[in-house]
């Protein structure tokens, strides 16, 4: 999709990494992990590592800083594995995205590690704060903003997903049966991440009807 489609666009985006794996079938030879090591919840990583592409391709941003920590499933290996690194190989090997609008930064392993990895970034590079975005998966993204404006970062976060809907990478109905589930709660969260897409377009147009009354 052509830049000047857009009806919102940044300078830069930091991209929350996640949890991956090695696939040497891949020419990366990582992968986004399919659930969290901690916690053991599905990762939803791939989506997100579409989205992180997509964005880069329509536009949306001219940088995009992949930021997190090392990998725990191989801890104690050498060389470490840092996540937001095999991220950016993922994207640069396995997508085609241009190396030189990629970059990594290792962090803590932990959304308030990210935190602190931005924090520094805007500060050393001057980024304004209206030309700098947060992009994670949808489902992470209210605690990451909660965080960040906690951390003195009043920056917008988007849902990874509607950079991969806006470029057509996924449908909705794709949304809503392949990566969430199905139900009535994962249609609710496809058509929130398809308004975020249109208001990132700029043809949002809001649904309700109701007219507040005026005393």
């Amino acid at each position: 999709m052509p830049e000047n489609k857009l009806e919102i666009s940044v300078e830069a985006v930091f991209g929350l990494a996640f949890d991956i794996e090695r696939d040497p079938s891949r020419p990366s030879g990582f992968k986004p992990a399919s659930v969290d090591l901690g916690s053991g919840k599905a990762m939803f990583g791939e989506i997100r590592l579409e989205g992180f592409a997509a964005l880069l391709r329509t536009g949306f941003a001219k940088h995009l800083t992949i930021v997190g920590g090392d990998e725990g499933r191989y801890r104690g290996e050498e060389p470490v594995i840092n996540r937001a690194w095999a991220i950016r190989e993922m994207l640069v090997k396995d997508y085609g995205i241009d190396e030189s609008l990629v970059t990594s930064f290792a962090s803590n392993s932990n959304t308030g590690g990210n935190i602190a990895i931005i924090k520094r970034e805007v500060a050393e590079r001057g980024l304004a704060f209206n030309h700098v975005a947060v992009v994670t998966s949808h489902y992470h993204a209210p605690r990451a903003a909660l965080m960040m404006a906690e951390g003195g970062l009043p920056l917008p976060v988007y849902s990874a997903e509607a950079f991969a809907l806006l470029e057509g990478i996924v449908t909705k109905e794709e949304l809503v049966n392949r990566h969430f589930g199905g139900g009535a709660l994962a249609e609710r969260l496809a058509e929130e991440i398809q308004g975020v897409a249109a208001l990132i377009r700029g043809n949002y147009t809001p649904r309700t009807d109701a007219t507040a009354s005026v005393a």
